[in-house]
């Protein structure tokens, strides 16, 4: 018998069954998630971490700039300023995340689907032959 059975023998206590590692490791959430749901998770969880650094850094960018207008620092401003350009970094990682999201998903900003605005690249000449050649086609008669 080693001492933790001795221990529960003389205080009366009934051990709890204790999962492997193995078995711990086998039974997790992520296991059973498809591609597709692993990548709306991460999306989903890079997103909710940057907007929580946004949320942080505004309440630091605050609290700072409350300091440095107390102490009249040019250190402490200097440092707003670092806290400032940094909110801009993750509101442009937050948009790149879309826009990767997008890519990867195969659904590009490229991608055009109707286009209206077409332009002709030659001379005025040469669209008029274009256009004259077109009407000829629709205007002649099928026999």
């Amino acid at each position: 018998m080693d001492e933790f059975q001795k221990l529960n023998q003389l205080f009366n206590f009934n051990q709890l069954p204790v999962q492997s590692a193995e078995k711990k490791q086998n039974e997790t959430v992520e296991d059973d998630l498809t591609d597709e749901e692993k990548k709306q998770s991460d999306f989903g969880l890079a997103r909710q971490t940057i907007i929580n650094m946004i949320d942080k850094n505004s309440d630091a960018i605050d609290d700072i700039l409350r300091i440095a207008k107390n102490a009249e620092s040019s250190r402490a401003f200097e440092v707003v300023g670092q806290l400032v350009k940094t909110q801009t970094e993750l509101a442009r990682e937050l948009m790149n995340t879309h826009k990767q999201k997008k890519d990867i998903d195969g659904q590009s900003a490229n991608n055009i689907k109707q286009q209206n605005n077409i332009v002709f690249a030659g001379s005025t000449s040469e669209l008029m032959k274009m256009i004259s050649a077109e009407k000829a086609k629709l205007i002649e008669p099928e026999n």
